[in-house]
């Protein structure tokens, strides 16, 4: 673990600061962004965690900082005419703190032709729309991206490469963008158990024009592991075997280990105006119980007036509540296996998520490079949906519940 991360962070800042002293103009570029951000909660349960990665979440009667609130640093080194190196350093709350895990992008990106491009390293997971700028909140008007889409996803970067092609045409610009490579998330923060996940591939395409743009992205990938929730799990139904024929069977379905699993999502925003509506649908799958079919989305409504920004924003997430009597009639269920039943369906349940959120903000440019944020968030949760929230004890034993959440935030880049 890091001891003194921000310390860390000022030693690396002052080394590259003195590097571009000795570097030509033209060859080194540092730039950053951050967000000092606060949120509390009226309520001690269900409260606030921007992703499932985080242990720190919004507080009743306080403020919680560490939530939304981080700093990074981008270097851009250009090597030749049509060859750069990429690299970029993001400090915030998560599980593990190491240099590889503040590490989110350190890539090499060649410019095959104005159309073809060509980048390999440690690239952004490119998920979702926002998946690479994510961390970047002066990007988007509000103080975080909906959770109910980005949450699910912690994993920031994935190792590999792509490729992209864009060309115009009269009224929009096409852009195809394929990406290969592999990388690890972490699905629990009671302790750092990351799933690996490999062989991963994704294609996106993106029409964009002046006022408008859609896109489509799909991606496909296996999980080599299991976390330790899930692999003990996974072991304790398969020595059921002897009593039960399909044991070897549902505890291969339970376990996440060799799981196939898909994302797709669609993206879309149109100006008005002063307006701006968008909006991104997404649908996530795979062949485990442990990851069951979810589908996620959110809709956004800005309106700009001169350095203000005021926006409503609905978002949700919604998988289907699992019991393991309806799903495995078969199963041996009575007081030898009463535990065993509880945490399989703990397991079904924990990225099993039915929440919806409403929420008001206003964003106001104090300058070109910041702003500050204010935002209203209402959230109902459901029974066995609570795994996107801070909470004590077992998914599976949780109730209907709301909770509102406010967020101050201020947004930078240098």
């Amino acid at each position: 673990m890091m001891e003194k991360p921000y310390s860390f962070f000022a030693a690396i800042f002052s080394l590259l600061i003195a590097s571009t002293a000795s570097a030509e103009q033209n060859e080194l570029n540092i730039s950053g962004f951050g967000t000092l951000a606060t949120a509390t909660a009226d309520t001690r349960n269900y409260q606030f965690r921007t992703d499932r990665s985080q242990a720190e979440f919004a507080k009743k009667d306080g403020f919680a900082f560490k939530p939304l609130s981080l700093i990074g640093v981008q270097l851009d080194y250009t090597l030749s005419d049509n060859l750069d190196f990429v690299g970029q350093f993001v400090y915030r709350e998560q599980d593990e703190q190491n240099i590889g895990s503040i590490t989110q992008m350190a890539f090499l990106r060649y410019d095959i032709s104005p159309a073809w491009q060509v980048r390999t390293g440690r690239l952004a997971a490119d998920i979702f729309h926002f998946s690479d700028t994510r961390d970047v909140s002066i990007a988007y008007p509000w103080v975080k991206v909906p959770t109910e889409v980005y949450g699910i996803v912690p994993a920031r970067s994935f190792d590999g490469g792509d490729i992209s092609y864009t060309t115009p045409f009269s009224d929009f610009n096409l852009s195809v963008k394929g990406f290969w490579g592999s990388g690890e998330s972490d699905f629990s923060s009671n302790e750092n158990s990351p799933i690996k996940f490999n062989d991963l591939r994704s294609i996106g395409v993106e029409f964009t024009a002046f006022d408008w743009s859609v896109a489509l992205k799909h991606t496909e990938t296996k999980a080599e592991n299991d976390n330790a929730d899930v692999a003990v799990v996974a072991a304790a139904v398969a020595q059921l075997q002897p009593f039960w024929i399909g044991a070897t069977k549902f505890s291969e379905e339970v376990s996440l280990r060799n799981a196939s699993i898909h994302y797709t999502s669609l993206y879309f925003n149109r100006f008005i105006g002063d307006w701006e509506l968008s909006g991104e649908f997404s649908h996530i799958d795979s062949n485990s119980i442990a990851l069951r079919p979810s589908f996620n989305g959110f809709l956004n409504l800005s309106y700009l007036y001169g350095a203000h920004t005021f926006y409503a924003l609905y978002s949700f997430a919604r998988t289907d509540t699992y019991f393991l009597n309806e799903e495995q009639p078969a199963f041996p269920i009575n007081e030898n296996t009463a535990e065993i039943v509880l945490f399989v369906e703990e397991v079904a349940s924990t990225l099993a998520h039915r929440q919806q959120s409403y929420s008001v903000g206003w964003r106001w440019d104090l300058k070109e490079n910041l702003a500050f944020k204010a935002q209203v968030e209402r959230t109902d949760v459901k029974a066995r949906g609570t795994g996107l929230r801070a909470r004590d004890g077992l998914v599976v034993d949780d109730e209907d519940g709301v909770a509102h959440t406010l967020f101050l935030a201020l947004s930078f880049s240098f």
